[in-house]
């Protein structure tokens, strides 16, 4: 073979591999098993287009309501390099409904595989079940499940984020909103709020763990975080998360944890409850309610003023003194919406930093009475906090 012939035969091969890897395949509501995969001519079910293109692949699934479960067997596995993503092609406008058991689950060893911004729920068990190794959870509303709203229990590399996940379980003392273990697990930036039992019950063995810019109010058993840690601890940071329970944070076999930069407000009892077997947790710049001696030298008590934490809306007002007293050291990269924190002050403590555009009531003009989402959305759809509104000012 000439030079020229080989050459032409490496770039057609290296061009197959990049649309191979760029390739995107739809399921729709009126999806047929005939159909190509196309926008189109759409396939009738995640399961179906697996089986026609196999793992690594992306499956995007249009607007409409679907008769759950999805299920994706261990062979539709994705890698590091190529995912197996499923994905709503707007996001909460694919709606799952209903499954004898778990919603959408993967099977055990079924690894990189993300589920992106679907509306999930009627589960008579989790509303998401992840089970390998890499999965994520992400954009997601996930309500109205027997059990847990997201499950995910693995050994390495998970990743539960920008979830509104709400009104799951039905035994306050089994039933949590997120229910995960493993190493190297992220949660952020979630709304987690009026489940049944624990808003994150991070069971039986978290190491590694980030768990940053999360909001967790309201559950039944008015229970916030635990933090459950292997023999030894678990070096966890747990940082600018707001917890307003009547047992914010628990933290069982901790050694080298970091709690920092949080709102924590006991609506009754003590702040934090640590087991007998925690120590060297560094706890500091922490907002507590009331007041702890566990909160370090910088930490603050007082009312934080958010703007109406009666209807679930904790953003912080002007005067908040959560305002700059955060540690640098300990903030994540950016805050709940995306953005990179500041260089030149400190961050501000909580889930949500100040954001003055967000005090004012026109931005609660089109929600439900003044209620953060609506109970059944508008032509719009429902409103998205975690997309700031425009003209935001930093």
């Amino acid at each position: 073979m000439s030079g020229r012939k080989r050459w032409i035969g490496v770039v057609w091969v290296v061009m197959a591999v990049t649309g191979a890897r760029a390739a995107s395949y739809y399921v729709g509501p009126d999806g047929r098993p005939e159909g190509d995969g196309s926008r189109e001519r759409p396939w009738p079910s995640v399961e179906h287009a697996l089986s026609q293109v196999g793992s690594g692949q992306t499956i995007i699934v249009k607007p409409g309501i679907y008769r759950g479960p999805i299920q994706i067997a261990r062979q539709f596995a994705g890698t590091r390099e190529r995912p197996t993503v499923i994905r709503s092609e707007v996001k909460w406008q694919a709606v799952i409904v209903g499954a004898e058991h778990h919603v959408i689950s993967n099977g055990g060893g079924c690894d990189w595989v993300t589920i992106n911004g679907f509306e999930v729920m009627g589960g008579r068990y989790d509303g998401v079940k992840m089970n390998g190794d890499h999965n994520v959870v992400r954009n997601c509303w996930v309500h109205s499940n027997k059990a847990m709203g997201i499950a995910m229990h693995n050994r390495t590399g998970g990743v539960i984020e920008n979830n509104l996940i709400e009104f799951n379980g039905g035994h306050i003392q089994f039933d949590h909103g997120i229910y995960a273990s493993g190493e190297g697990l992220l949660v952020s930036g979630n709304v987690i709020r009026h489940n049944a039992s624990y808003g994150l019950h991070l069971y039986p063995a978290i190491k590694d763990a980030r768990v940053v810019n999360n909001l967790v109010y309201g559950q039944v058993r008015r229970r916030g975080i635990i933090v459950a840690c292997p023999q030894g601890g678990g070096q966890n940071v747990i940082v600018n998360n707001t917890v307003v329970e009547e047992q914010p944070l628990t933290i069982w076999n901790g050694n080298g944890e970091t709690v920092a930069n949080n709102i924590l407000i006991a609506e009754r009892g003590e702040v934090f409850s640590f087991d007998e077997h925690t120590r060297d947790v560094d706890v500091d710049y922490n907002l507590c309610v009331p007041s702890s001696a566990r909160q370090g030298p910088h930490g603050l008590t007082g009312n934080p003023r958010f703007v109406d934490a009666t209807r679930g809306v904790f953003w912080l007002r002007a005067d908040s003194p959560a305002i700059g007293k955060g540690s640098p050291q300990h903030a994540p990269t950016t805050d709940f919406w995306g953005r990179a924190y500041p260089q030149d002050r400190a961050p501000d403590v909580g889930a949500f930093a100040f954001e003055p555009l967000l005090t004012g009531e026109e931005v609660r003009a089109d929600w439900d009475h003044g209620w953060a989402y609506h109970r059944h959305g508008t032509k719009a759809g429902l409103p998205d906090p975690w997309v700031l509104p425009a003209g935001q000012s930093q």
